[in-house]
């Protein structure tokens, strides 16, 4: 019902969106109440208040209490802003919070690459609020902002419709950063993460591991999804049989800066306790990773005596030194960063991009986990 219930909110926001754009209401215009829309759309009013949302984090319209929505348009936002507009000649970075070491360490490398080409930087972090990183892009026109890299902060579909939308409508050179928004024409930076998936499965086979399963949440991520098929492939190669109920792959995208491995925990738990008799775990990230480590421990389960354990970014490590350390497929985050700001430096210059994705590959760092 969920997955039935947001493509309804996309489909709507959609059709509204293009309404608007096309000039069905002009701007100034009030918008017909929403429950008479819900009649037009045949939908519920919770479905019609989440389209209108998306429609207002984009500037089309602009919504007041006892007023109504009256629509307002991309362009005359930006119009209206343009006596406020501040000489910056910079670039920017909009990205979630920095407590996340890989997006810290994506941010450093971008500053790493501004510094040596003397380049000014505006850097705007939104923290886990999908609707604050929206904003930022919107509001790029306030600033004499030559070009920005993006870190993607979208936990649901909804989101992801809304934000690539602003995406594909802005006039400002843009280059997406480590998550990927595949087909809206804009250069992206990412890890390759068919061969992380395939790589750090390998290292488990060569560690002797043959029932090895595979956990996962944020099902609609293209990553996810990537590195899922980097497993599947070293399984086949291997000659290992891969059982449906080894890989399991959770809708949850739970965006916890602080507690990061609440999430992670509670999925492993309910995972070791449905798949049976393995001997190796591939964690799709490493907070899956040691989610299933401290699952594991809860269970009587010892690593890696009787389970191997390894995971993919190289984001987490536990506070403690002796605590046990998982094995990881690291991921180059600093060169990600500089990579984005190099690309976008081209795109500002005239010049096109290499590739409309440019993978980069880590490296499989082992640790006790797998040994």
């Amino acid at each position: 019902m969920a997955i039935k219930s947001s493509k309804k909110v996309a489909d709507i926001h959609g059709e509204l969106r293009r309404l608007v754009l096309a000039g069905e209401w002009t701007v100034g215009e009030l918008l017909p109440r929403e429950t008479d829309l819900c009649e037009r759309f045949d939908c519920s009013v919770g479905t019609m208040n989440k389209a209108m949302a998306l429609l207002a984090h984009e500037g089309l319209v602009e919504r007041k209490a006892r007023v109504g929505t009256r629509v307002t348009g991309a362009s005359g936002v930006a119009d209206s802003r343009q006596g406020r507009s501040v000489d910056l000649d910079a670039f920017a970075f909009i990205y979630p919070s920095d407590q996340h070491e890989g997006i810290w360490r994506t941010v450093k490398g971008f500053q790493q690459a501004a510094n040596e080409s003397g380049r000014r930087v505006v850097m705007l972090s939104s923290g886990a609020d999908y609707h604050k990183e929206a904003e930022f892009l919107q509001r790029l026109q306030e600033f004499d902002v030559k070009g920005a890299v993006i870190y993607p902060n979208v936990a649901t579909p909804e989101m992801q419709v809304a934000f690539s939308q602003l995406i594909v409508s802005s006039k400002c050179p843009l280059v997406l950063a480590s998550v990927n928004l595949p087909g809206l024409g804009r250069p992206t930076v990412v890890l390759d993460n068919f061969h992380a998936g395939y790589a750090i499965t390998r290292h488990l086979i060569e560690q002797g591991a043959r029932r090895i399963g595979y956990l996962s949440n944020r099902a609609g991520s293209m990553a996810m999804r990537d590195r899922q098929q980097g497993y599947r492939r070293a399984m086949e190669e291997a000659g290992l049989a891969v059982r449906p109920e080894w890989v399991r792959i959770d809708a949850s995208m739970e965006s916890n800066f602080v507690y990061p491995l609440d999430e992670p925990t509670r999925l492993a738990s309910k995972y070791l306790a449905a798949v049976g008799d393995l001997d190796a775990v591939v964690g799709a990230t490493d907070f899956l990773a040691y989610g299933i480590a401290e699952a594991a421990k809860t269970a009587g389960i010892v690593i890696p005596r009787d389970l191997k354990i390894a995971g993919i970014d190289g984001y987490y490590e536990p506070e403690s030194s002796d605590a046990l350390r998982v094995s990881t497929y690291r991921s180059p985050c600093e060169r990600i960063g500089r990579l984005a700001f190099e690309t976008l430096e081209k795109l500002v210059s005239g010049i096109p991009a290499p590739a409309d994705e440019l993978l980069v590959r880590g490296e499989v760092i082992r640790h006790a986990s797998t040994m």
